[in-house]
């Protein structure tokens, strides 16, 4: 059988817990009171210095991203595809090493577009010649102060018909992904690509 608990105990154990309280709060701020000045306000000045330089790790700007990036990017499959971007004034294009005159060239493609917000970076590119049509997405992220964590969606759509599924056209696609170092010039790429290093 429960017992009913008086009102009046209960207001009574409230009043002293809230008494209690109070004079611990008052012993604590005479404690700190009775302190030398020099003591707080180096507290202070240490509080003010954590919260000041307290920041996100690598937060990006606009002009995080300008220069030219390259790297080699991974498949599943361990394939391997060499990516260069130069971005500048937030538009990024697409480059080419060629390997016959050993220069690093611009491509040309029907679309590109570029969009930045934060840390992420996305460029897309698209073309068509024949019976094919091609998109690439470049999902960037400012991972590190000269380097960028990429991701590439590559779909290319044929308009003849599927093997694998009559009636429709054919397309397929592949994901990449890896890390492109910045470089400040093409000219500083050209001649590491050049290295025998």
């Amino acid at each position: 059988m429960k017992t009913a608990i008086s009102t009046d105990l209960i207001s009574e154990n409230r009043f002293h817990r809230i008494f209690f309280k109070r004079k611990k709060l008052r012993l604590y701020s005479n404690a700190i009171y009775k302190t030398p000045n020099y003591c707080r306000w180096l507290l202070v000045l240490i509080c003010a210095v954590f919260f000041l330089t307290a920041r996100g790790q690598h937060v990006a700007t606009p002009n995080s991203y300008e220069g030219i990036w390259a790297g080699v990017l991974k498949n599943s499959k361990d394939s391997k595809l060499a990516v260069i971007v130069r971005i500048s004034n937030g538009t990024a294009t697409r480059y080419n090493y060629n390997v016959d005159n050993k220069k690093i060239e611009k491509y040309d493609f029907l679309k590109e577009m570029t969009m930045i917000a934060g840390n992420n970076l996305s460029y897309t590119w698209m073309n068509k010649g024949g019976v094919w049509s091609e998109t690439q997405t470049h999902m960037m992220s400012y991972a590190a102060p000269d380097m960028l964590k990429c991701r590439l969606i590559r779909q290319v759509t044929n308009t003849e018909e599927s093997k694998e599924d009559p009636g429709m056209n054919d397309e397929w696609s592949t994901y990449f992904q890896g890390f492109l170092d910045r470089f400040e010039s093409i000219q500083e790429l050209e001649k590491f690509m050049n290295s025998d290093d």
